[in-house]
């Protein structure tokens, strides 16, 4: 094992990316878009070395009267491992932030692929910064105790 986390598998649980039709070429520098993602994540075996986490990526219309390109849902399944030398204590941050990280740039990955032939043009979601996901190894570690 090279790194602290490896990246097994993922897969797609959902896609859906709805264009809006009523959006011309040269309207498209006006639009925006919101991106919510919402991540949870658990440990597959007792020892915590191996985790299956959900990451789905919700884009909606933002709330300020803008219009956007897209509208939908990606919704991410990965499977990681994290070395066993890693403290206990350091294995949900891991599993949770960059496990979060790494499905996040999957779902970036897929909608970049997805709209690049699209008449409606191309849609790259924002880079995030993963400690988005902290709160989620917060509550994971207070569940688990």
């Amino acid at each position: 094992m090279l790194s602290a986390i490896q990246f097994k598998k993922h897969e797609f649980a959902e896609i859906s990316l709805l264009p809006n039709p009523a959006i011309e070429a040269d309207e498209r520098e006006n639009c925006a878009l919101t991106v919510t993602p919402k991540f949870i994540g658990r440990p597959a075996n007792k020892e915590e070395t191996q985790w299956v986490a959900r990451l789905r990526v919700e884009l909606a219309k933002p709330g300020d009267g803008r219009e956007a390109v897209y509208t939908g849902v990606v919704e991410v399944v990965g499977q990681f491992d994290l070395h066993p030398d890693l403290k206990k204590k350091d294995r949900i941050n891991y599993a949770c932030i960059n496990g979060g990280a790494l499905l996040y740039g999957a779902a970036r990955e897929m909608v970049a692929m997805i709209t690049s032939r699209s008449i409606h043009g191309l849609l790259e979601l924002p880079s995030i910064d993963p400690n988005i996901f902290k709160p989620v190894a917060t509550e994971q570690a207070k569940t688990d105790k």
